[in-house]
């Protein structure tokens, strides 16, 4: 009888264990992701970002940012930056505070100080035809 108490004891103490560390590198993986993720937002909050994201809009549009422009403002989608599989920051813009005018966009380096100019990766149907009424 003391054989089987003294396993089901050294059973209950290695679960125990696994839990823990189980636990434990969960817990630091959620870490990690959270400050990657804020590490992403002050990427996307940058000057060099914002001037990359206006000529985006601008090739849109070209009057964008302006009282005669389809886009007359607009503001980065926080919840929605994430990480690309293939490298970069993808997110969307939304045009005029309007939720279902939206423009997608994948904020890669070029190199260690410039990112690439191709920022626009699309934009929603609502926001096509406004802008094809501007030809």
């Amino acid at each position: 009888m003391g054989d089987k108490k003294r396993c089901l004891l050294i059973g209950l103490a290695i679960l125990i264990t696994v839990l823990l560390i189980g636990s434990k590198v969960y817990m630091d993986k959620q870490q990690e992701a959270k400050v990657r993720q804020e590490e992403m937002i002050e990427v996307v909050k940058s000057e060099e970002a914002k001037k990359v994201f206006e000529e985006g809009l601008k090739n849109l549009d070209s009057k964008a940012l302006t009282s005669e422009g389809v886009i007359q403002n607009y503001k980065i989608d926080y919840e929605s930056i994430e990480q690309n599989p293939m490298g970069g920051i993808n997110g969307k813009i939304v045009v005029n505070k309007n939720d279902k005018l939206v423009v997608l966009f994948n904020l890669n380096k070029e190199d260690e100080k410039n990112f690439d100019r191709s920022v626009i990766s699309g934009n929603s149907d609502e926001l096509s035809q406004l802008l094809k009424g501007i030809d």
